[in-house]
């Protein structure tokens, strides 16, 4: 296999909570490749929040340490560009050249989440050997304030992209209908195994006093739900809060701060159940989570609402349909739900999900000694 240099324009910064894009990233890194991670650009337009993050990341509310010493040929970086809007694309693309021309990068593969003419431009100025696109939202359904050009750009990125993966089944079939004749791939959130598995007691099932969540706290958790149960339960969130969320979250709930994945199933050893609650509308509909199988790896019961993409997995993990009551009844019957052979199937999945599988599928499906039949040009 050939070393390309590798470009990730990422949803998510590197120093920021976990994601995919930071498993692909130490995956070509560890494989020899030079890795250039591009921390996540903008999507809607910036306020102050967003200036802070930037300037002073390490005190920024979203910062989590997880990777303090990445590899020596990994290289993460931020874009100081504009919003991703076509009346600022040639003054965005004149900063993008300027900033990109001292990396040197040579005939790259490029892996897009963030599907903005920002990252179409980036494309545009390092002429890459492929494009990859990882499409993670439903941008149909997005929430008001994400900018619309965005769609536009993110048709042009699907044509010409080598390449398309979507981390859901619903997000698969939405890029079929996007590119048809295309070949669309499964990207699917994963779990390192060994560590999550670390969270598991034994005895959660018989205990039920602790619920736990952790990860991005904002609008698309049905904070309703999590109040009702937070009344009957202990009900704590780990995890990076949200701009404008802090006074969504019911008081009666636990809020404490993220923590890299080293820290993560320590803290998760306390809780008795997870429950993943979601408002059931159109945005969410293309959502699994990427904590999803970090739970299953946890051996704990897992309590789901709103999710539809956890329906293949109903045989392991509860759904409680927005109900309290259901939810409350589900509680009181773990000691016999809560079977060997449930246990066991729930850690099946969670195997099978570890990071090195995800890594092994993703990268096979790239064909990398193979490069564009065209020179490349946008449409």
């Amino acid at each position: 296999m050939s070393k390309n240099d590798v470009v990730i324009v990422a949803e998510l910064d590197w120093g920021g909570l976990h994601c995919q894009s930071h498993v692909i990233a130490l995956g070509f890194a560890n494989r020899g490749h030079k890795v250039y991670y591009i921390n996540r650009t903008l999507q809607r337009w910036p306020h102050i929040n967003h200036l802070l993050r930037r300037l002073c990341p390490k005190r920024s509310r979203w910062y989590v340490n997880t990777y303090p010493q990445p590899p020596e040929n990994l290289y993460p970086f931020t874009l100081w560009l504009g919003p991703p809007v076509r009346w600022l694309r040639r003054a965005n693309r004149i900063l993008i050249e300027k900033a990109l021309h001292k990396y040197q990068i040579k005939d790259p593969l490029v892996i897009v989440y963030s599907p903005t003419f920002n990252a179409i431009d980036i494309i545009e100025t390092l002429r890459p050997k492929k494009i990859i696109y990882i499409c993670y939202h439903n941008f149909d359904a997005a929430p008001s304030y994400v900018l619309p050009d965005i769609l536009l750009s993110e048709k042009e990125l699907i044509k010409i992209s080598d390449v398309l993966f979507a981390d859901s089944a619903f997000l698969q079939d939405r890029l079929k209908k996007m590119a048809p004749g295309k070949q669309v791939f499964r990207s699917m959130p994963g779990v390192y195994y060994g560590l999550f598995h670390q969270a598991f007691r034994g005895d959660e099932a018989k205990q039920r006093k602790n619920l736990y969540y952790f990860g991005s706290i904002k609008y698309d958790l049905d904070f309703g739900l999590y109040e009702a149960m937070a009344s009957h339960i202990h009900t704590v969130f780990i995890g990076v809060v949200d701009s404008g969320m802090s006074t969504k979250i019911p008081s009666n709930i636990e809020v404490r701060p993220p923590v890299s994945n080293k820290y993560l199933p320590n803290l998760l050893k306390e809780a008795d159940m997870l429950g993943l609650f979601y408002n059931d509308c159109p945005f969410v509909r293309g959502i699994i989570p990427a904590k999803f199988f970090e739970c299953l790896a946890t051996g704990k019961p897992i309590l789901v609402s709103g999710l539809h993409e956890a329906k293949p997995y109903f045989d392991v993990v509860y759904n409680v349909q927005g109900s309290e009551q259901k939810a409350l009844e589900i509680i009181k019957n773990l000691p016999d739900t809560e079977t060997e052979s449930r246990l066991r199937k729930r850690d099946e999945i969670a195997r099978d999900a570890d990071w090195s599988n995800r890594f092994g599928f993703f990268i096979s499906q790239l064909d990398l000694d193979q490069g564009r039949d065209d020179k490349f040009h946008t449409v």
